[in-house]
């Protein structure tokens, strides 16, 4: 990437539609916890008071000492004292109070957006400009919101402090204001700049540091590790990972010195400009004009004067560039969300699965034009189990997805008891089915959790678990809080079937009226597939069971095989009946068969494939 491609123009309008971001951001923070939010702003203002309160107390203590009165001297060293702790009093507090607001706001916001998470549909998972916006959030969530807030307040002290200060020189020589404002207002656009580009290259990384992510991922799990240590892939990865963070580098470090070289020079004509009004008050000091003690209390309102213009342009600036990473913050909350969420008083609900009916489904992905199922017609009633088959790439799985709504398909094309699962509510239905994924998960926590999740409300109860874990064949682990995989403290890990094994569990786990189960004997030596199978068989026999399967052997234990190739569905019945009108059937049947005799050591001496 080169940094000089980016536009990093700043206009007027940009700088005002990023202040407009400041109510929303202060709503979104307010509503984490009002009653420190509101501490915290009043602390603020007093943040702001308590530097004009000291620098009246040395006004007053040093002129105090020309009188000569030891009363108005005491009087005057208390007040200043009293200043100086009132200030530490005030920055005490202020600093307890956003550290605990800040705790809150990282994990009230990152509850926040995993919440969110739980509320999108699949297709946004499946998109990668989704995973870059996630990207963005997920790495600017822990501080960036928080470092907003504290550029407010920040602001708001400095406001404060700034004004009273002014109201000092106002009353001395207002002329010597112009001096003191008008620099940092001719600096500060660039500084936008600035903020602009260092936006746009941390924009246009997302892509990268989730790649850079993977990598380290890759190079730090047990599961991945096995491979990269085999295949001595450690070399190749790292060197991936170093060429990325390098080009970071390069690019951090040349906005560091830009900025860096621009704030010198910044300082060194402001600096400038505060001398020339030092001379001055020195000058006045020696004609008479003024007495020491307002000479110190100028000196001191000319840095305050400094010091918190400075701040304020800074923390305008923080806040526009912090503001355009809050901006994706509420692009990815604005996400469309599964319909499941969004409030629907029409959603109607059924009690059981008796039939499936899909009619005239045609299918093709949001992201990808290319059409994966065409013109699909069948039906299933209570009481049957069927079996899809078909060559990878045929549809398969992509079928499962929409008999469970996750993917919305506008037309009428799948129906439940003769309603259209449009008009089913999604989370009611999804209670009636239980799934066993290709791709399930290996859930690092206990074996209680990993099977009670079918059905989290019945976690609890031990002898359900226990009496699904026995039909499930799962007599490797008795004790139900045992941990299972080896991230955390005590795990024991299992091996692929024992996985799956642990996975179909969780499956039937939930009380359904339809079973699902997509590749279930594929880490399954055939004992245990054809213990699964039986087992799936019983508990389907006055419900719906579908089972996707590459091995036609297990297949043909179903009443009906459904052969699908290409997107379609080119063929229902049994095992017989395809074998004698199904050629692709019959195809993968034969090439099954010879290979399961070369496997098993059936064929002949000197037979040939």
């Amino acid at each position: 990437m080169n940094i000089k491609e980016y536009d990093d123009h700043v206009s007027m309008r940009d700088i005002i539609n990023s202040i407009k971001m400041v109510p929303k951001t202060l709503a979104l923070i307010k509503n984490v916890n009002r009653k420190s939010f509101y501490i915290i702003i009043f602390l603020s203002l007093l943040m702001g008071i308590a530097p004009i309160i000291t620098l009246f107390g040395s006004q007053n203590l040093l002129n105090s000492i020309g009188f000569k009165d030891i009363n108005i001297i005491v009087w005057a060293l208390i007040f200043y004292i009293s200043a100086n702790v009132f200030s530490e009093i005030i920055s005490s507090f202020t600093e307890y109070y956003q550290s605990k607001f800040q705790t809150l706001i990282n994990y009230k916001l990152n509850l926040k957006v995993m919440e969110k998470c739980t509320k999108l549909p699949l297709e946004h998972f499946e998109n990668a400009e989704v995973y870059d916006k996630l990207q963005r959030v997920q790495n600017e969530t822990p501080y960036k919101p928080f470092e907003v807030f504290v550029s407010i307040l920040s602001t708001i002290s400095a406001i404060v402090t700034l004004f009273s200060s002014v109201m000092i020189l106002i009353n001395w020589k207002p002329w010597v204001l112009t001096i003191l404002i008008i620099i940092p207002v001719i600096f500060s656009f660039y500084f936008f700049k600035i903020g602009q580009r260092e936006f746009n290259v941390n924009w246009l990384r997302a892509p990268e540091k989730r790649k850079s992510w993977y990598l380290s991922y890759l190079m730090t799990r047990d599961n991945t590790f096995k491979e990269v240590k085999l295949y001595n892939l450690s070399g190749y990865i790292l060197n991936q990972f170093k060429e990325i963070n390098k080009k970071f580098v390069r690019q951090d470090i040349k906005l560091f010195k830009r900025r860096t070289v621009f704030t010198f020079i910044f300082e060194i004509v402001e600096q400038i400009c505060i001398n020339i009004v030092l001379v001055i008050v020195i000058l006045s000091a020696l004609a008479g004009e003024i007495l020491v003690g307002t000479v110190v209390a100028l000196i001191q309102a000319l840095n305050l004067i400094s010091n918190n213009s400075r701040k304020i342009l800074n923390t305008i600036h923080s806040l526009y560039q912090n503001n355009l990473y809050i901006n994706q913050f509420f692009e990815f909350m604005e996400l469309s969300e599964e319909k499941i969420y969004i409030e629907d008083k029409h959603s109607l609900r059924i009690e059981n699965i008796e039939n499936i009916k899909i009619k005239n489904l045609t299918f093709s992905y949001p992201t990808n034009p290319k059409v994966v199922l065409k013109n699909i017609n069948l039906e299933i009633s209570k009481g049957e189990r069927i079996a899809i088959v078909g060559p990878n790439g045929s549809g398969k799985s992509t079928l499962i997805k929409l008999l469970l709504k996750l993917y919305i398909h506008e037309n009428d094309s799948i129906y439940y008891n003769g309603i259209s699962i449009n008009d089913l509510d999604t989370s009611q239905l999804r209670k009636k089915i239980g799934v066993l994924f290709q791709d399930f998960v290996k859930y690092e926590m206990k074996l209680r959790e990993n099977v009670g999740f079918g059905d989290i409300t019945r976690i609890e109860n031990d002898r359900e678990l226990k009496q699904t874990l026995e039909k499930a064949h799962v007599d490797f682990i008795s004790d139900l809080n045992t941990q299972l995989g080896l991230w955390f403290v005590d795990g024991v890990q299992l091996s692929g079937g024992q996985w799956q094994k642990v996975a179909i569990a969780r499956a039937l786990f939930r009380d359904a009226s339809l079973y699902i189960l997509d590749e279930p004997s594929s880490a399954l030596d055939p004992l245990s597939e054809k213990e699964i199978i039986d087992m799936f068989m019983n508990m389907t026999k006055d419900k719906i069971g579908i089972f996707i399967s590459h091995r036609l052997t297990t297949a043909k234990l179903a009443d009906k095989i459904v052969v699908m190739n290409e997107g379609e569905l080119i063929g229902i019945g049994t095992h017989h009946e395809l074998l004698n009108n199904n050629d692709i059937y019959r195809r993968m049947y034969e090439l099954e068969t010879l290979q399961n005799e070369v496997e098993y050591g059936y064929l002949s001496e000197g037979a040939s494939l």
